[in-house]
């Protein structure tokens, strides 16, 4: 259960929030989209690393889990604000 609150659920998360992104991106030529393959590279791997190394380290759940669904969704909505002011 502890691993799937701090690891699975944020990386759902973080996967659809990134399709919506993705989604926004297509047509009239958007640098977002190329902005967000690298962000959406580096956010996988920081998600995955806080994950594996909360859940090794043990105790409270509801922190490392709100931390990790901060990094799955932050870099996702500074994207779509970054679409929003672009065009």
């Amino acid at each position: 259960m502890r691993v799937l609150l701090i690891v699975v659920l944020p990386l759902l998360v973080q996967v659809y929030a990134y399709i919506v992104v993705f989604l926004s991106a297509q047509g009239g030529g958007s640098f977002m989209g190329l902005l967000a393959m690298p962000v959406a590279a580096a956010s996988f791997v920081a998600l995955l690393v806080h994950g594996i190394t909360s859940v090794r380290r043990g105790g409270a759940v509801l922190s490392p889990a709100l931390l990790g669904l901060a990094i799955a969704l932050l870099p996702p909505i500074g994207l779509l604000i970054f679409r929003a002011l672009e065009s």
